[in-house]
């Protein structure tokens, strides 16, 4: 088998880590922490575990809004979503190659 092709490839590790159990239930986590500290259940500090998905949602909405006249949270929610399950995949890789 060359290199690139196969069960060796990139894009096949990155499927197996995109939807190993490890991730969902990271990202699971995240949005439940998410959530309740959003509707006050937890103190608003257990935020700091979504940090890297709630700063770049929070830029993008901004550079909507700003450049592009976007209304405000149109963007924020769906790229919210987004990075926090590229961060629970981030988390799930470390966790398998710690393995």
């Amino acid at each position: 088998m060359t290199p690139g092709t196969g069960d060796t490839s990139i894009g096949r590790r990155l499927w197996r880590v995109a939807v190993a159990p490890e991730t969902i239930v990271t990202f699971a986590v995240l949005a439940l922490a998410w959530l309740l500290g959003f509707v006050g259940v937890l103190p608003q500090e257990v935020w700091v575990v979504d940090f890297p998905a709630l700063a770049v949602a929070f830029f993008l909405d901004t550079l909507a809004y700003n450049e592009f006249g976007i209304r405000e949270n149109t963007v924020f929610y769906p790229a919210l979503a987004l990075f926090g399950y590229l961060e629970a995949i981030v988390v799930g890789a470390v966790i398998r190659w710690l393995r």
